[in-house]
């Protein structure tokens, strides 16, 4: 007997006992038929979730045309219904440079000149040049109401050290502003006019002294930076915006 033949033997006396349940073929199908329905169950969920993800690019295109809009209400190849066509422009000469003229032809390259608000004419780029009284310096902010000036601001002195004044007078009394320039000029006692001894307060956080004018009227000067000192004098009702006045000055 070869060994496959006794195996079959063994089998065969181990399942010799064995019954099988009358149920038993029914209860294998029973349990393939749940099977195959969870598969299916989970094979339709699963293509839910797909053609959900599908959907949400093209719900989110409608959401972002608007109704009406003309690309989408535009016939293929026409004119949209809610667009006119355009009208061919009116004869006559181009707007346009022509190619000769270059783009800005016609126009000066130079900034054109803003007059002040206290009156017509150009300011001038340093006082006292241009002749012009009526106009302030670009280093002055503020003047009273009720003074005019008396000419335009003089220059002098050398190059060592040079002062510019400007000169106010009218009803509201009188007013000096001296910008002096120089290599040397380190405190501000070098600017005051008055002896004795003055008083103490600031400029825009910059030191700066006070004193009587000699006959009447007040000055504050003040070094603006190294080199460049200011006062600022003035009398009659003028002498109370003396500071407002100060503030102004940016030499």
């Amino acid at each position: 007997m070869d060994l496959e033949s006794e195996l079959r033997e063994a089998m065969a006396e181990q399942v010799a006992e064995a019954t099988a349940s009358p149920s038993l073929v029914a209860d294998v199908k029973r349990r393939h038929r749940r099977r195959k329905a969870r598969i299916h169950a989970a094979a339709g969920v699963a293509a839910a979730s797909v053609a959900a993800l599908a959907l949400v690019p093209t719900y989110q295109s409608f959401r972002a045309t608007p109704a009406g809009n003309s690309e989408t209400t535009r016939p293929p190849g026409g004119v949209s219904e809610h667009r006119q066509p355009e009208r061919p422009l009116a004869p006559g000469p181009s707007q346009s440079p022509s190619a000769k003229e270059g783009p800005g032809a016609g126009t000066s390259g130079e900034p054109e000149a803003h007059p002040s608000s206290r009156g017509p004419g150009v300011i001038p780029e340093k006082p006292g040049i241009g002749g012009v009284v009526d106009d302030l310096p670009r280093w002055i902010a503020y003047v009273p109401d009720g003074l005019a000036a008396t000419g335009p601001c003089a220059v002098t002195g050398d190059a060592e050290r040079e002062t510019t004044t400007c000169e106010w007078r009218g009803s509201a009394g009188w007013l000096e502003i001296a910008v002096v320039k120089g290599r040397g000029l380190a405190d501000p006692r070098e600017l005051m006019k008055s002896p004795g001894i003055p008083g103490r307060t600031t400029v825009r956080g910059l030191p700066a002294l006070t004193a009587d004018r000699p006959g009447s009227g007040r000055q504050i000067s003040w070094l603006a930076r190294p080199g460049v000192g200011v006062t600022v004098s003035g009398g009659g009702s003028v002498e109370k915006q003396l500071m407002r006045i100060a503030e102004g000055v940016r030499p």
